[in-house]
């Protein structure tokens, strides 16, 4: 598909009708001191973002976390996850393709949480289980089955809580939800579940899907439990148990900004600014204190580490840089009206893709070594489209005469 410049900010497909504008920008940001240079080799665009998490996309209408075409892979990767899901499918609804976000919402419901509903009903029946796979699992196969040969880090309240977010927040804005018995009803369980498994005491192994020290209580986890309850409650769901609300909040003020007992400071962390902050009880100013402790103890050159002593993937005696930390920064600032700062983020997440115009999941910290690992990752594509359109949408309503980017159409999102 060829493309050609309308002005900053803006690309249009020629005979593309202005309701149909793919956002990508080209902001220069006086004094800040990086700019994305036009056609140079590893810059991202929007176009590419999007392309890529098609790229991520089955037949069956699930998502893996990295194409499963990719050669830069772990072959784990080629799964899909319950929390990478939610994330890509909140690109599609940042373009307005509701479309897209109704399928994927359909086929997480119909494959995977539907599907293996018994094993939370087995959970509420007898609470928590004596063997981790009796949990409901965080990854599955490309057809929403188990998987049974990569058993670790099978308790994820993070996961689940931010499924509860999503898809109440899907449903309190677009009517998602097909029927009540069934797809409502699963909203039900998941909070039942939560409960019967007695989050917030029980120690998880949270978004990094860590055993060993790390596997502890994290605040990240019980962030999003705290905003899925917030909006389940908003939506209509009936029955949240009160120890279940109760215990989640207290656990989510008292645990003061740390991650967990094991680390203060972590990536996670910036999930409770963006996209969970507005539902949590948490004040901006703890916000903002997060987002400047992970931006001065964690920021790299070409990534966010996730925390200081993580071993995985480690480069040169180091932690790699993840590159969904550069989104994470943007939006986080972005949502603390930090304009500018996540402006700048957001050229600097465009700025470390792979010479063909991948965000991989991590590069090594040496800026002089060009080891990157599992490309593209589409969650890092994911939080590059959010924090495009959002930045482009702000800047729309303080520009006049501004266009504002709508849906992809089908034949544009590779349909």
């Amino acid at each position: 598909m060829s493309i050609i410049s309308v002005g900053p900010g803006e690309l249009l497909e020629p005979g593309l009708a202005p309701g149909r504008t793919l956002v990508l920008f080209a902001f220069t940001l006086v004094g800040v001191g990086m700019q994305v240079q036009e056609g140079k080799a590893g810059a991202v665009d929007l176009e590419s973002s999007v392309r890529h998490i098609e790229r991520c996309r089955y037949r069956s209408g699930l998502y893996s976390a990295v194409p499963p075409d990719s050669g830069v892979i772990v072959p784990i990767y080629r799964s899909v996850w319950i929390r990478d899901t939610i994330y890509t499918l909140l690109a599609y609804e940042a373009l307005g393709d509701i479309d897209r976000l109704r399928e994927g919402v359909y086929a997480l419901l119909d494959r995977v949480l539907l599907r293996w509903a018994y094993r939370m009903d087995w959970r509420i029946v007898e609470g928590i289980p004596e063997h981790d796979i009796e949990y409901l699992h965080p990854r599955y196969g490309s057809d929403g089955s188990e998987i049974y040969t990569e058993l670790w880090g099978l308790r994820q309240d993070d996961a689940l809580g931010l499924a509860l977010w999503g898809l109440a927040r899907w449903q309190e804005r677009y009517g998602i939800f097909r029927n009540d018995y069934e797809d409502f009803h699963i909203l039900q369980k998941l909070v039942w579940y939560l409960d019967r498994i007695d989050h917030p005491n029980v120690p998880d192994n949270g978004i990094w899907e860590e055993e060993g020290p790390t596997r502890t209580v994290h605040l990240s986890s019980v962030g999003a439990v705290a905003a899925g309850l917030t909006l389940a409650a908003r939506v209509g769901v009936k029955d949240i148990p009160e120890r279940l609300h109760r215990e989640t909040v207290l656990r989510l003020l008292r645990m003061n900004g740390r991650e967990s007992e094991h680390h203060a400071t972590d990536l996670a962390l910036l999930t409770l600014v963006w996209p969970l902050g507005g539902d949590l009880p948490l004040p901006k100013s703890s916000q903002r204190e997060m987002v400047e402790r992970v931006e001065r103890e964690l920021l790299g050159a070409r990534g966010v580490v996730r925390y200081q002593a993580d071993g995985y993937h480690a480069c040169g005696g180091a932690p790699p840089e993840w590159t969904m930390g550069l989104g994470f920064l943007a939006l986080a600032w972005n949502s603390l009206g930090e304009h500018d700062r996540a402006v700048w983020y957001t050229h600097r997440l465009q700025s470390v893709g792979t010479p063909s115009g991948e965000l991989p999941e991590s590069w090594c910290h040496d800026p002089s070594h060009d080891e990157f690992y599992n490309s593209p990752l589409c969650w890092s594509h994911a939080l590059h489209i959010v924090a495009a359109v959002e930045i482009e949408r702000r800047r729309a309503t303080t520009t006049p005469g501004a266009v504002v980017g709508g849906a992809l159409e089908p034949e544009e999102r590779g349909a």
